[in-house]
């Protein structure tokens, strides 16, 4: 019947990977097959690079595989993770004095790292490190901010530098220079106004700046102006927990940067919109959970990408939202509370695929000239036809709100809503003889999250079962108590009338999977519903 559960289908995958699996003795190399070792007649320099991707203790294994291998290890450039549990203080001193290649990665990552100075800075001066490309250093970020060795600050060859919960030392940030580095992040790190331009300046390279300050301060920390003077090639920047300074146009110009990041940041509407207009080259543009603007206009010419997430709370959030003129918008998700009235004005997009996350307490949605009240059209003067996925958060499942939304976006192809377990005892249905363009030729995938299998829940889904012509798959986020209910599917699948699918090949799944993850940062073309909602 085309139905399949979350268990069944996992079962299906796992025995189709088995399938594939050679039978015994095929392979044309390992033990026992009797073909050649071609990894090993790889030279000794590709060799070193493989191992030095791997962690130190995967590294130092591959010292057993065969005497071929056993010199290269030491030899590779190194990789050193140090957290007190994978690794002991006295094994990294050992690995570093031991070592004759050059290091590739150092990450010091502990709770009781303030406790062991010497070992820090015995590692950190040592020879085995000289030309360093990666280094994380992080101090227990539950315990007070010491100061950060200067010695971690002596690598001129550093392609990564990630500082966290430490106090920079102020006496040496005018003497920095990284001209090599890329990424440079700190997070909760106590620095000067003045050491953070030195640093900034100092790196003429940099492609990608992350500073986020302490979640728990509280007023959060006033970012400083020299947070901004980053060099021009930097085209990724995140904020987070912090209280953005005020920027006028003609303060701030970024000619190449992509990406902008802010996480629970406070920012005046005029700092945004000077910010936004600023980054000629912007495609991507994230506010997560941020607030002290009513309104944000989007005008830019090459934004692809815009999320806006806000949190139930009494801080001033967003209350308009206007896409002006946007023309290679694809992607707009707004992710505010279910009593989110925000009003939404989409006036010029004409590359928007992807719109969510939509709510039925919305005070006014604008598409072009239809207007909706809530997520209830009037008549439909406006059509997005580019339009090809849409998610919703709605109270109750309302028929002939998606009917009215599936004639304003004809092509959509996959259709998310989450519920919040309202029934609805009356269910709208559609005239029978009427032609939905998105149910005949376009609706390929359905997933309902909070599917309670009630009469109003059973007949919602069911018109799709029935209509959807070309559904290639609906899946019902259910209880799990349900879920586990073999009579409780089965009754539903009976309910449903999936016999009587209107699209012959599509398949039917029951889930209680949690669908809910945080959003991806930076993938500007990929479905942000797909996985997370």
């Amino acid at each position: 019947m085309g139905v399949v559960t979350r268990a069944q289908a996992k079962a299906l995958k796992s025995e189709g990977l088995r399938s594939q699996e050679p039978p015994p003795g095929s392979c044309s190399g390992g033990e026992g097959s009797g073909g050649p070792d071609l990894i090993s007649l790889l030279p000794d320099e590709v060799l070193s690079t493989i191992i030095s991707l791997l962690s130190t203790k995967d590294g130092a294994r591959t010292q057993i595989l065969s005497s071929r291998w056993r010199p290269l290890w030491r030899s590779a450039p190194l990789n050193v993770e140090y957290s007190g549990r994978n690794l002991t203080a006295d094994v990294v001193s050992r690995i570093l004095f031991q070592h004759r290649g050059g290091a590739r990665r150092f990450n010091i990552s502990h709770m009781d790292i303030s406790n062991l100075p010497a070992f820090l800075d015995g590692w950190l001066l040592s020879p085995a490190l000289e030309n360093l490309q990666e280094l994380k250093f992080c101090y227990d970020p539950l315990e007070p901010s010491p100061l950060m060795p200067r010695s971690a600050l002596r690598f001129s060859t550093l392609r990564v530098a990630d500082f966290g919960c430490c106090q920079f030392p102020d006496d040496t940030a005018h003497q920095l220079h990284f001209p090599n580095l890329k990424r440079l992040a700190l997070r909760s790190v106590t620095i000067s106004e003045d050491s953070l331009h030195s640093i900034l300046a100092g790196c003429p390279a940099l492609d990608r700046w992350e500073l986020n300050y302490c979640s728990e301060a509280s007023p959060r920390s006033l970012m400083p102006h020299s947070a901004l003077g980053f060099s021009s090639t930097v085209r990724i920047a995140i904020f987070g927990h912090c209280e953005f300074p005020d920027v006028t146009a003609h303060q701030v110009h970024f000619p190449n940067l992509q990406h902008l990041g802010l996480a629970v940041v406070s920012i005046s509407e005029d700092s945004l919109h000077a910010m936004v207009a600023n980054c000629p080259a912007l495609t991507s543009l994230i506010l997560c959970y941020c607030s002290d603007f009513l309104r944000f206009r989007i005008s830019s010419l090459k934004l692809k990408r815009v999320t806006l997430a806000f949190r139930r709370s009494s801080t001033v959030r967003l209350e308009e939202l206007i896409v002006q003129n946007a023309p290679c918008l694809e992607i707009l998700d707004h992710h505010g509370p279910y009593e989110d009235d925000t009003r939404i004005s989409i006036i010029s997009a004409p590359k928007l695929k992807i719109l969510g996350r939509l709510t039925d307490n919305m005070s006014r949605l604008e598409l072009g000239s239809t207007m909706f009240t809530g997520l209830h059209a009037g008549r439909i003067s406006t059509m997005m036809r580019n339009v090809k996925v849409l998610a919703l958060r709605l109270d109750g499942l309302h028929l002939g709100v998606i009917i009215g939304l599936m004639k304003c976006f004809p092509c959509l192809e996959k259709l998310y809503i989450k519920t919040r377990l309202i029934d609805n005892e009356d269910m709208w249905l559609p005239n029978s003889h009427e032609r939905i363009e998105c149910l005949d030729l376009h609706l390929k995938k359905l997933r309902i999250r909070n599917y309670q299998g009630t009469k109003s829940h059973v007949d919602f889904a069911k018109f799709f079962v029935l209509n959807a012509r070309v559904l290639e798959s609906m899946v019902l986020h259910v209880d799990p108590y349900n879920y586990k209910s073999d009579y409780w599917i089965e009754m539903q699948q009976s309910q449903l009338q999936l016999e009587n699918r209107a699209s012959i090949g599509a398949q039917f799944e029951f889930t209680s999977d949690d669908w809910f993850h945080y959003m991806d940062e930076i993938h500007e073309s990929s479905d942000p519903f797909q996985y997370r909602f």
